[in-house]
This record gives C-alpha cells, structure tokens and sequence, in this order.
C-alpha cells in the first residue's frame, strides 16, 4: 500500500490484524498519530511508515514485535524517543 496515495489516520482496529507479516504504508498522506494497538502485530517483521504526516510519540507499546526485522518510521513528524526494541 506504499506510495498510493492514501489519507487519513491509521486506524486503531489495525491491532486486530494479528497475522499480519509485512505493513508497509510508506509515501502516503497518512496523518495523526500511530495507534497504541499496531503492537498487536506480534507476527509483524516489517513496517514501513516513513513519507507520511505521522506526528506524536512512537508507541512504547512497539516493544511488543518481537519478530520485527525492519522498521522505518523516518520523514514523519514524530518526537521523543524510540522505545527499546530488539530487531532480529
């Protein structure tokens, strides 16, 4: 879904998604902040979220991808800290 010219904010029922693997929602006009609930994605091993309108804080709920392999979140609007993550 990357560089497809999508809107809005990313939705806090993407938590549900707990199969997914791979999220990439790079170059869009994505706007708000990052839910709490995308550290649901336990089976996640990508997320790709840079080139958007993001702002806020990352969630320390990010802690929760184990498997995340690859995790760019640069060209946002985003501030504080990123939370403590071990990437395989």
């Amino acid at each position: 879904l990357g560089n497809n010219g999508l809107s809005g904010r990313i939705s806090d029922t993407i938590g549900g998604l707990t199969h997914l693997e791979k999220l990439d929602l790079h170059d869009n006009d994505l706007k708000g902040s990052i839910p709490s609930a995308i550290g649901n994605l336990s089976n996640l091993s990508s997320l790709v979220i840079s080139f958007n309108e993001l702002t806020g804080k990352i969630p320390a709920e990010f802690d929760k991808m184990l498997r995340l392999e690859l995790f760019h979140i640069h060209d946002n609007r985003l501030t504080g800290s990123v939370p403590h993550l071990v990437l395989r």
